[in-house]
């Protein structure tokens, strides 16, 4: 059900090994949360306090960049590569140039990977990592946990043979409770989204809750568990039966609320909420009327919308405009832009409080 107006308070509702971990390792050295309105402006930053931009590509591939996760300690989780010309290469980051050139090579016994991407990045002392990795020898796309160095694969068994012939299933975000957020992709190529409670003693016990399209619309097509706080509030989108978004966003368990970016009176014709934090804020991208993609914030009761400088609604790689795929509790964003010709991953610091 769409919402325009702040709907329930959620509260009231009842490593990677060698390089990579000791980067990780150096970095390491009750909210209250309401839904979007459509009440909305744009947010206007002035003073000593504005946040720092930067433009962050990993030399692996300079033309094809994307951070999409980031922790409260700032470490980054992004990849290089755009999986054709130059395959997926995961990678771990403290801005603004102390890489971790690691491919997550640790895999279950018998998968060599042909890409991978790192997604997702908690707050743990010593961070767990997730993501996803194709393995080279069948061709099935797994979701992975990254803890202390050593790549497990996990997969929703729903979207694992007899129900999949070739299964796609990617993990986006894990919170500091193991609870990870994605999406296995059934047999028409559409998205089902889940939450996992991660048993990393025995992987195979692991609970996953479903979050299926019928949950919003009889005719809804396919939905994704973008990210998910300390506090079980999840966010995402559904997919309706004209192929566009919805954002939703809620408490596990209970009723997901679906919202559309509204700005200036405008609403979005297509809303895709990629992170969100313990602060109650949101990020994401959005499609507007002239079929123009910028990255969303929803912050302090409104949304605002984000253009990387630079940003092209050009198409490169088959990325236009603005994509913000993280956030973390201090509002530091990350995602990734099209300049017109190549994809570059950006950071957007918040300014010192």
């Amino acid at each position: 059900m769409e919402s325009n107006q702040i709907m329930y308070d959620i509260l009231s509702q009842n490593n990677i090994a060698g390089t990579t971990r000791r980067l990780l390792a150096a970095a390491a050295a009750a909210a209250v949360i309401a839904l979007p309105t459509a009440a909305s402006a744009e947010d206007h930053e002035t003073g000593d306090d504005a946040p720092v931009f930067l433009t962050l590509d990993n030399h692996g591939d300079l033309n094809f960049n994307q951070l999409l996760g980031v922790n409260n300690k700032r470490i980054i989780a992004g990849y290089f590569g755009d999986g054709a010309v130059v395959p997926n290469n995961g990678y771990v980051l403290v801005p603004k140039n102390h890489y971790a050139p690691d491919n997550f090579t640790h895999l279950p016994a018998g998968d060599t990977a042909s890409q991978t991407q790192a997604i997702g990045i908690n707050d743990k002392s010593f961070p767990d990592i997730v993501g996803f990795y194709t393995d080279n020898a069948t061709g099935f796309t797994h979701g992975f946990l990254d803890s202390n160095g050593v790549q497990t694969a996990v997969d929703d068994p729903a979207g694992l043979p007899p129900n999949v012939g070739t299964p796609v299933q990617n993990l986006l975000a894990i919170n500091d409770f193991g609870k990870a957020a994605g999406f296995w992709t059934d047999a028409k190529g559409h998205e089902h989204g889940y939450v996992v409670q991660l048993n990393t003693a025995h992987l195979g016990s692991s609970k996953f809750t479903e979050i299926s399209p019928q949950e919003f619309k009889s005719d809804a097509l396919a939905t994704q568990a973008s990210d998910i706080t300390d506090n079980d509030n999840v966010c995402g989108f559904w997919t309706d039966a004209a192929g566009n978004n919805h954002g939703f966003f809620g408490h596990l368990g209970h009723r997901l609320n679906s919202f559309k970016v509204t700005i200036r009176g405008a609403t979005a014709v297509s809303t895709s909420p990629f992170g969100c934090n313990n602060e109650g804020e949101i990020v994401g991208s959005f499609t507007d009327a002239a079929g123009a993609v910028h990255g969303f914030i929803w912050s302090n009761g409104r949304f605002s919308q984000f253009d990387a400088p630079g940003s092209s609604q050009t198409a490169a790689f088959g990325v236009s405009g603005t994509f913000i795929n993280g956030i973390n509790d201090r509002g530091d964003i990350v995602g990734f832009y099209s300049d017109g010709t190549k994809v570059h991953g950006f950071a957007r610091l918040a300014g010192d409080e």
